[in-house]
Formats: C-alpha cells, sequence, structure tokens
C-alpha cells in the first residue's frame, strides 16, 4: 500500500478556513480548500496526527478507489477488485452509507448498500464504508474517525442545547483571542466554550482521550501511534490565563465543573452561579466570547429585553474589552449598541450562524 493516500477533513460549512490551516501546520501538502472540508493528500502518520489534534474538523475519510459503474455488475465488479485486506482486518464488520445523483443510473442508494454489502461479505460492524456515485463514478472512502471528532471523549452533562465542541473551539479561535489575557463566557451552558479556550491555551490535543476507526486497521502502527502521542504531549504547556464561565442556572455550572474535570482543565476553569446583570470581569481586560440564546423568547421573556441589558453591561462594565456572540438571524444583535463586525459564518443544530466580533468602545 502507499506511504502517502488521499484524504479528506471534513468540516462543517464555514469552518474550511480553520481546518486548512490546522492540516498544514502538520506540514500535510498538497491541501487544498472545498466546500464542507479540505482534500489532501497525507502520510500515514499525519492522518493520524489529524484525527488527534484537529479542534474544528468533523471527521477523516480515506480515498479508496474510485471507477466507473452503470450497473450492479461494473459496480460489484469494481468493489471486489479492492484489495480490502490491505485495509480492513479480516474479522472486521462493516455498515454502508451511500449517497448517489439522479443522473447516475445506480440513483437507488438502497439497492446500492445491499449489493455493496453481499459483495463486501463482511458482518455488519462499526467501520464505515463510503459509497459516493456522482455521473456513474463511484467512490470508495473509508471514515478514519469513528465517532464524530467532536466527540472529544470529555462530554458529561449537557445542556438543553449543547455547543459542539468543534463549533466552540473555532468561536474561541475566530474571536481572535490571544490566549494570554482573560476569557470569559457568562452564557456557558455546560462549559464548552470556556473548556475548548483553556484546551487551546494549554496546547492540549481534542482527541487525547478517545479512540479512532483507523486503530484497527492493518496499517496502524502502535510504535508510530506513540510517536505521535507523545509529539502532542510534549506541546502540552501548564500555563493558563484566567478562565471565567458563569451561567445563571446552577445546573449548567454543575455540569461545566464536571466536564471541565473530564476534559483535564478543572483547575483552569473559574465557575460562578449569576445572571449577566451581575457579569464580573477580572481587571485586565480580554475577551468575552460566548453563545446567548437565539429566537424569539427566551426564559418567558422577550430576547430583545435580554440583549439590552447585556449590551447595558457591556457598556458600563467592559470598556476595553473584546466581544464575540453568536446570534442567527433572529438574534437582536445591533441592540447590543457596539461596533461589531461578522466575524465567522457557519451552522449550529441546523440553524445558520454568525460570529459578530468587536471591541467595547468608552462612551462618547
Amino acid at each position: 500500500m502507499s506511504a502517502r493516500i488521499d484524504a479528506f477533513v471534513v468540516a462543517v460549512p464555514g469552518l474550511e478556513p480553520l481546518v486548512l490551516g490546522e492540516v498544514q501546520k502538520l506540514g500535510v501538502r498538497p491541501a487544498r480548500p472545498v466546500r464542507g472540508g479540505v482534500e489532501c493528500t497525507v502520510t500515514w502518520p499525519q492522518l493520524w496526527a489529524i484525527n488527534l489534534r484537529s479542534r474544528y474538523a468533523t471527521r477523516v475519510v480515506v480515498r479508496v478507489a474510485r471507477f466507473k459503474a452503470d450497473g450492479f455488475h461494473s459496480f460489484q465488479k469494481g468493489l471486489a477488485a479492492i484489495p480490502w485486506s490491505e485495509w480492513l482486518a479480516p474479522n472486521a464488520g462493516v455498515q454502508v452509507s451511500v449517497t448517489s445523483d439522479k443522473e447516475s443510473k445506480l440513483y437507488h442508494t438502497g439497492a446500492v448498500e445491499e449489493r455493496a454489502m453481499e459483495t463486501l461479505a463482511r458482518p455488519l460492524g462499526e467501520q464505515v464504508v463510503l459509497i459516493r456515485i456522482l455521473h456513474d463514478i463511484v467512490t470508495i472512502s473509508l471514515d478514519a474517525s469513528g465517532a464524530p471528532l467532536h466527540h472529544r471523549g470529555w462530554r458529561g452533562p449537557a445542556g438543553k442545547a449543547p455547543l459542539r465542541e468543534s463549533l466552540g473551539a473555532a468561536l474561541v479561535t475566530a474571536s481572535e483571542w490571544d490566549a494570554k489575557t482573560p476569557l470569559v463566557d457568562p452564557f456557558c451552558g455546560s462549559g464548552t466554550i470556556a473548556i475548548e479556550a483553556a484546551l487551546i491555551a494549554r496546547r492540549m490535543a481534542p482527541g487525547r482521550n478517545r479512540s479512532f476507526a483507523f486503530q484497527q486497521w492493518p496499517t496502524f502502527e502502535d510504535d508510530a501511534w506513540a510517536r505521535v502521542l507523545r509529539g502532542a504531549d510534549g506541546d502540552v504547556v501548564d500555563k493558563c490565563p484566567p478562565i471565567i464561565a458563569s451561567d445563571r442556572d446552577a445546573g449548567a455550572i454543575a455540569a461545566t465543573i464536571e466536564n471541565a474535570a473530564r476534559a483535564g482543565v478543572g483547575d483552569n476553569i473559574e465557575t460562578a452561579v449569576r445572571a449577566v446583570s451581575d457579569l464580573s470581569l477580572p481587571p485586565r481586560a480580554g475577551w468575552i466570547v460566548c453563545n446567548p440564546p437565539y429566537g424569539q423568547r427566551v426564559g418567558g421573556g422577550d430576547i430583545r429585553n435580554l440583549y439590552d441589558r447585556f449590551g447595558a453591561v457591556l457598556r458600563e462594565k467592559a470598556v476595553g474589552w473584546n466581544v464575540a456572540v453568536l446570534g442567527s438571524s433572529d438574534t437582536p444583535v445591533a441592540r447590543l449598541h457596539l461596533p461589531l463586525r461578522p466575524a465567522l459564518s457557519t451552522t449550529n443544530g441546523g440553524i445558520e450562524v454568525v460570529l459578530h466580533t468587536g471591541p467595547v468602545p468608552p462612551a462618547p
């Protein structure tokens, strides 16, 4: 098998530039951003390192084969020609995921999945085989990640609408926080933004406490993987600036404390049960990064009142601080009365959202 393989690093639309920066930092060349991810050519250790270190990606898939198929016979023949013993262990079970366009002759995804399982002749299992058919061209890929990469392994208790870990990390990065000055999240929920900020500040690999699908492949080498882990562990620093997570909900704070401990950053995050009206900030100016409620109403009241109050508190207490607020099209960000600009556009739970960033200026 080749020492270099074609891979696709999947990302939620809007996060592709962040993912590109990550893979390039790992020495991956070439790498090209496209909608929904980054196409790249990697070595096996680079593939493992992307899974281990990526803060923003959803998963990594490896291209196994590509061939033309205009019917089930040519499809099964092409699938059977792949040297599966080089990719999968003899007893590895699989599950098949198929997408196809209506222009292809093999457009019935259920029938394609059935023929694929018949040809692979393997039991049902966890390894995902991805089959994409576009204009009669079949692309076969393997999911190298397993569970989505935002499943860091630290998530325990969650709030009503927990922020994906990968999006939390993206918000911190897109806010341009310098990882030296304080970071405050006054709507912390179960602590995602604060925890991801602490992981970033301490340079901790987000995937250090989980496993990956590629660890079951014949190409996996324990010694080489140990070197990748040692490289990641060697980057970790103990120093962390003040990170404060607060919420009016005591249950949310309890969840934040437990999640932070599971992530290994419990000692790096200060927590408090308090409403945004009682915002307390360190004397040194830093960043306020948060994901307030969306929609028209929250907690039985008009959300416009919440933003009016939040804006007034920021203008009173946070002069000289930088602010990053995630909002949807229904979010009345303008009611903060701050000079904010869009810094990141993506989705959260199927909702289109924008991160609005900017300074809190002195009163005129």
